[in-house]
């Protein structure tokens, strides 16, 4: 069997870890609540919006970093970040909210074997997270 290369287990890994942050949110029904905006929309149509935006790559794949967003906000608005902001740390305190902005300056460099184990964790919670709301 071929090696995936770096950019195709990058993109795997952003698939999963983008239907896992949508899902980790939703109710029963699928329903998610845009962090910036709170319109209420079934996980499929929602973005998982990046507060630091991914090209920051130790955030990349960060689950405090993600969460569901509209395509609204996250797209046409840049993210509402002074929004978004407010979200983190009514969410996670002032402290994580730091942590994020400090870690946005970090070089991260992920190796093959490091993408595949992510793959693998994301899928995992994505798959219990399913058995939960369905």
């Amino acid at each position: 069997m071929r090696k995936l290369s770096l950019s195709s287990l990058e993109k795997k890994l952003d698939r999963v870890f983008s239907e896992y942050i949508r899902l980790r949110d939703a109710d029963k029904g699928g329903t998610v609540q845009c962090v910036t905006c709170k319109k209420l929309m079934f996980w499929k149509d929602s973005h998982a919006g990046h507060f630091v935006k991914r090209q920051h790559r130790s955030l990349r794949w960060n689950e405090l970093n993600a969460h569901p967003q509209c395509v609204a906000c996250n797209t046409y608005q840049g993210g509402r970040q002074d929004d978004y902001a407010a979200y983190i740390i009514k969410r996670y305190g002032v402290n994580a909210f730091n942590k994020l902005v400090e870690m946005k300056y970090q070089i991260a460099k992920f190796s093959r074997a490091d993408l595949m184990e992510m793959i693998e964790r994301f899928k995992g919670l994505l798959n219990e997270r399913t058995r939960i709301t369905s």
